[in-house]
């Protein structure tokens, strides 16, 4: 239904299209499920409208903490590898964390292989690896089990 929508605005709503809109239609929707299969996770667009802005104010303060750590070298500068372990995670949710992860500050995710993500992290002194099992934690609330259903 999406995709003949997309059609008919596309077409200025001219009834005669469909003769091409329909075929056009089905096609789009069979191929985009057997890019993207219904059983992979989704997103759930609510919560990632909540998500992004705070992700967002996230990332500009890490900014600035990894700019003052650039130009006062005072600063406490201690860099780390860190592994996360995420073996039961489909590659969809890696790709994301790492996404996620490397916003943050003093974190940047570098590698990810055999179900584990590698994180470098600014300051090893105080990093508390629960940090990014928040950041798991977020990111399993913004996508869907499986299905692509939205709630």
């Amino acid at each position: 239904m999406l995709f003949a929508g997309l059609w008919l605005a596309l077409s200025g709503g001219v009834a005669s299209s469909l003769w091409f809109g329909i075929p056009a239609a089905l096609a789009a929707t069979v191929l985009s499920l057997w890019l993207y299969p219904a059983t992979r996770p989704g997103l759930r667009p609510h919560r990632a409208l909540v998500f992004g802005p705070s992700l967002l104010a996230r990332g500009f303060l890490g900014g600035l903490d990894v700019a003052r750590r650039a130009l006062d070298p005072r600063l406490p500068v201690g860099p780390a590898w860190v592994t996360l372990n995420l073996k039961n995670r489909p590659d969809e949710f890696r790709v994301l964390l790492g996404g996620v992860i490397s916003v943050l500050p003093g974190t940047l995710a570098a590698a990810s292989s055999k179900g584990e993500l590698d994180v470098h992290v600014l300051q090893a002194e105080g990093f508390e690896i629960d940090s990014l099992r928040t950041e798991e934690a977020r990111i399993e609330k913004v996508l869907t089990a499986g299905g692509g259903r939205t709630e």
